[in-house]
């Protein structure tokens, strides 16, 4: 059913779709350590017809890898990425420099980099900001499933502006996105997994994709204490205009961080 619904990882999914709906573990499924009894049966029919109408297999098991990291992840909010984990070590490689210092990740989603920076960087005191209430609910379960509540703070947020009652933001050493950036025009042609289930305010970037950085490189210098930084990450091929936008908005210094293919996929400046 799987392979003929267009899915590419149909054996995959199906093995762990199978653990799902029987509580156990991908091993116990590959060694054949399930009982297919009817309920399970039933269970499983319903998370494979789930998968076959594309839906991301995260939503269905309702958590996701990241850096390690087993997070939970649901509609509503973007599905965390392994091109994301390289903005993660980006900015653990600018927090070794600094020692103790403030972050904002803006536009948290899930939590995801907010809590793998937090995790392996314990003096960062860390502001997890979103303007989706139902972004930040997931983000909140993240940091509690990890005990990271004395160091992620969980605020809503417009972009710099505060939607809660917690005052101004305030200054930062480090900015961490992963903004959308994706043309609006190329959303529909994406795989249906993310087209028609991932929420389009954490994919569309505007007519080129570029509309957040332009917004950062105009707002985020205020925002910045004396050598801060900010790190975002980009699509292929969009690095060397990033990088641009922000030295047309005041920051002198850049740097790129590659993926393993490398495709520029990290744009630090200063």
């Amino acid at each position: 059913m799987l392979i003929e619904a267009g899915v590419e990882s149909a054996r995959l999914d199906a093995t762990l779709l199978l653990g799902a709906a029987a509580g156990v573990s991908r091993t116990e499924v590959l060694a054949g350590m399930v009982t297919l009894d009817d309920p399970v049966r039933r269970r499983f029919e319903v998370l494979i017809n789930r998968r076959a109408a594309r839906e991301p297999i995260a939503y269905i098991l309702g958590h996701k890898e990241f850096n390690s990291l087993e997070l939970e992840v649901g509609p509503g909010v973007l599905i965390p990425r392994p091109e994301t984990e390289i903005l993660v070590e980006a900015a653990l490689e600018i927090l070794r420099r600094m020692g103790a210092a403030k972050v904002l990740d803006l536009g948290t989603g899930s939590g995801a980099i907010a809590v793998a920076i937090a995790t392996h960087a314990p003096a960062a005191r860390i502001v997890a900001s979103d303007l989706s209430i139902e972004a930040l609910e997931m983000a909140r379960r993240n940091v509690r499933r990890f005990g990271l509540g004395q160091q992620i703070e969980i605020r809503r947020a417009d972009c710099f502006a505060s939607m809660d009652s917690g005052g101004e933001l305030g200054g930062f050493d480090l900015i961490v996105s992963n903004p959308p950036y994706v043309p609006d025009g190329e959303i529909g042609g994406l795989q249906p997994e993310v087209s028609r289930y991932e929420p389009r305010s954490a994919l569309a970037g505007g007519p080129d994709g570029l509309d957040f950085y332009r917004m950062l490189a105009r707002q985020s210098r205020r925002h910045l204490r004396e050598r801060g930084r900010v790190a975002v990450e980009v699509g292929a091929g969009q690095a060397a205009e990033v990088e641009a936008i922000f030295r047309a908005g005041g920051f002198s210094e850049a740097m790129m961080r590659r993926d393993l293919a490398g495709i520029p996929r990290v744009v630090c400046v200063s």
